[in-house]
């Protein structure tokens, strides 16, 4: 098993119809205040995107508990259909749509890699945050940007939180910044830098998120104590990655709390925060975070107030803990201390314990479960993703009630020496639901022979209780990983639906070197692969050290408007300069079709 001082510092269409038009007027009326503050919502899209579910099916009373809840609709305009927002295209589209598929990448610096082990760009596991300005399908160049945090000590030549705007630009065509061209015919091939900041004095290698309106950004800054951080960025300010603009303290602009360190009772234990990013719930403008010393913390007017401590639980004595889920339709929070699934209610006072089960075990250091739990509001089930199971034998994907009472166990190859991260869900799961029997969960496993080595599983549901099949539908498809087959670990998996072709996104590598696959690849599972030898639709290489975990925007007809982000996890090796640099670390999209 992986030590965890071995890391990197931590390393729907969900209604239809006229049911939409109701989720949305529920959703905009429980924003009003939130609108009366800010007067723009647009889509933000961070690590929670993939963490709280909503699918078709439900009761009556969970889809109106989950209208009032932003993610919900953030989550249905991910996965409905463009033709759900039919728009007229501006003048400079018109034409085009038979050249949607002359797409291309680019790939920008995050800084050099520093140190040994070598440090620096986004950290495993973890994803850039992107907003999009505008919901209804239509994209800006100067308004929809993606943020990187960056695991690199801040200083004049560094930065630790950036982001790019003029996202939709590539080498053959582009869309920013005076709409599509192909070729074009000015070098807008690259975005542009639209701020950067060095902000205190510890490196970000967790995942950023964003305000409703797209104006704050919160993120952590990894020191001992741990502090939680609100940014008000300004455009403009700081050129690229290795000229940030400095902001050593708070101000104006910058918030910083010691939460660790709060008057709240009981919650003055000073901790790092190696593994748990903020989750935030934006109905009541609370984030809900994790630290080293096993607490589990509430914070208060994080975007429209003063953020404040209100009070935390101790989940594990000096756990590290994953980053936290907040389900608004049962009022639970549900995070994990790498072997066992808590609950916990919050109340006026503080946290109310609920249920807990036992995951994984292990005989020497490790952290099995890395990521954060999966809730599924509508169907009422959490997943998590372990290196180990209860024996130490399996990897695993474990499903449980909400009230983790139970739990079914698919085994997804030997327990790994890496990472096991997060899978994700077919569109079918989110058309139909588990409980039809209908769906496909993806999950990266290891080998059968090869516990360092990562492969490719697909789990089934029953009907008609939902529950997960033990035995996988495919299994230990290693095409993931490429010919070589090398050691290493996947990135979290990505699936995304853009109303014709439902799209799984894997990322391989060996996150510790440039020895791994150091693959994107892309597959079509408009049907469940049921065979192991089936290859991936398309390939993208030298994507150094693997991926961190995939951020997705947009269902576009224009170029370069749908793509994926994330950040490579090692620089290139000596004499290679590919993709942004011979010494540093990358912030990569890639188009949907076709990673090219």
């Amino acid at each position: 098993m992986v030590q965890r001082n071995a890391r990197h510092g931590r390393l729907n269409d969900a209604f239809l119809g006229c049911v939409m038009a109701g989720l949305l007027a529920l959703a905009v009326s429980a924003l009003g205040q939130e609108q009366r503050v800010q007067e723009h919502v647009g889509i933000p899209l961070d690590w929670s995107a993939r963490h709280i579910l909503f699918t078709n099916g439900g009761s009556p009373e969970s889809r109106t508990a989950a209208a009032r809840d932003p993610h919900s609709w953030i989550n249905w305009n991910q996965r409905t259909p463009l033709s759900f927002f039919p728009r007229i295209p501006d003048r400079s589209e018109v034409g085009l749509v038979k050249k949607k598929r002359a797409r291309v990448d680019w790939a920008m610096s995050l800084g050099p890699g520093t140190g040994t082990p070598v440090t620096g760009g986004m950290a495993v596991g973890e994803s850039p945050a992107k907003y999009s300005f505008s919901s209804n399908g239509t994209y800006s160049c100067a308004n929809d940007f993606a943020v990187y945090t960056v695991a690199a000590t801040p200083s004049a030549t560094q930065a630790n939180v950036l982001a790019f705007n003029n996202l939709y630009v590539g080498t053959a065509s582009s869309s920013c910044p005076f709409g599509p061209q192909t070729p074009p015919t000015t070098d807008f091939t690259k975005p542009t830098f639209m701020w950067s900041y060095a902000i205190g004095a510890s490196p970000s290698f967790l995942s950023p998120t964003l305000s409703l309106d797209g104006k704050k950004i919160s993120f952590i800054e990894n020191g001992t104590p741990a502090l939680f951080d609100v940014l008000i960025p300004t455009a403009g300010q700081g050129t690229d990655a290795t000229h940030p603009v400095v902001i050593k303290v708070a101000g104006a602009s910058l918030v910083r709390l010691d939460y660790t360190n709060s008057a709240a009772t009981g919650c003055k234990a000073s901790a790092g925060n190696s593994n748990s990013s903020a989750y935030i719930d934006y109905t009541n403008d609370i984030a809900y975070v994790g630290a080293d010393n096993g607490k589990l913390y509430k914070i208060t007017g994080v975007f429209k107030g003063t953020p404040t401590v209100q009070y935390c639980v101790t989940v594990k004595a000096n756990a590290l803990l994953t980053s936290p889920v907040y389900d608004q339709v049962t009022n639970q929070v549900f995070v994990s201390d790498g072997f066992s699934v808590y609950s916990y209610t919050p109340g006026p006072a503080g946290f109310v314990a609920g249920g807990s089960i036992a995951i994984a075990a292990c005989t020497t250091p490790c952290d099995p479960i890395v990521l954060s739990p999966i809730v599924d509001s509508t169907n009422g089930f959490v997943y998590v993703f372990s290196a180990a199971d209860a024996t130490n034998a399996h990897s695993i994907v474990a499903q449980m009630p909400l009230s983790l009472a139970s739990k079914v166990v698919a085994d997804i190859g030997p327990a790994s020496t890496q990472f096991i991260l997060d899978g994700d869900f077919d569109d079918a799961y989110f058309t139909t639901g588990p409980k039809t029997g209908a769906g496909t969960l993806y999950a990266c496993g290891t080998q059968a022979n090869g516990p360092t080595k990562p492969s490719l599983y697909a789990i089934s549901f029953s009907a008609p209780n939902g529950l997960m099949n033990a035995t996988p539908a495919m299994s230990d498809d290693r095409n993931i990983n490429g010919a070589a087959n090398p050691a290493g670990t996947c990135s979290p998996l990505l699936d995304f639906y853009d109303g014709t072709t439902d799209r799984l996104f894997v990322g391989t590598g060996n996150f510790n070197g440039t020895t791994g696959a150091n693959l994107v690849t892309e597959w079509n599972v408009n049907n469940r692969i049921v065979l192991n030898t089936t290859p991936p639709n398309n390939t993208a290489v030298n994507e150094w050290g693997g991926a961190s975990a995939f951020t997705i925007d947009n269902v576009a007809l224009v170029p370069q408007a749908a793509s994926i982000y994330f950040g490579t996890l090692r620089p290139p090796p000596n004499g290679n300069t590919t993709p942004c640099g011979a010494t540093d670390f990358c912030a990569v999209k890639l188009t949907q079709s076709g990673l090219q």
